[in-house]
């Protein structure tokens, strides 16, 4: 299956080519589309994102987040204060670029900070326990 710009690239390549008088043959416009098709595409992927540096009680409120857990739940859990954990949480959003908890959960895994465990390779189904018995 052909792709459109790189289609259309060729058939710019190949228009410019006879109208220069250029003697190139339709395996080198196809070679030179498919190279332009490639530095245009990397022009625009984004870039291998770095980590950001997340303190250990920063990373505990991300996990909260994850989990849905309430700011009170977060911070019994990780042995903070209510304040701390809004304070953690606020960090957390600038230093991932964002200003939602979903957002940072999204950017967390995307950055690999998060992983989503799976059991025996799968999520459990609505209602199945952990253990796979329902």
């Amino acid at each position: 299956m052909t792709n459109p710009l790189q289609d259309a690239i060729r058939t710019q390549l190949l228009a410019e080519a006879e109208d220069q008088d250029l003697p190139l043959t339709v395996a080198q416009v196809d070679s030179l589309a498919a190279t332009a098709m490639a530095a245009a595409l990397s022009t625009f992927a984004p870039a291998s994102p770095a980590k950001p540096p997340l303190s250990d009680e920063q990373i505990g409120v991300l996990v909260g987040l994850a989990l849905g857990e309430s700011v009170q739940a977060t911070g019994r859990r990780i042995r903070l204060s209510f304040h701390t954990v809004r304070t953690r949480r606020l960090s957390v959003y600038r230093a991932l670029g964002v200003r939602t908890g979903p957002a940072a959960v999204a950017m967390a895994m995307t950055h690999g900070l998060l992983r989503i465990p799976t059991l025996s390779g799968r999520l459990p189904l609505p209602g199945e326990h952990p253990g796979g018995d329902a």
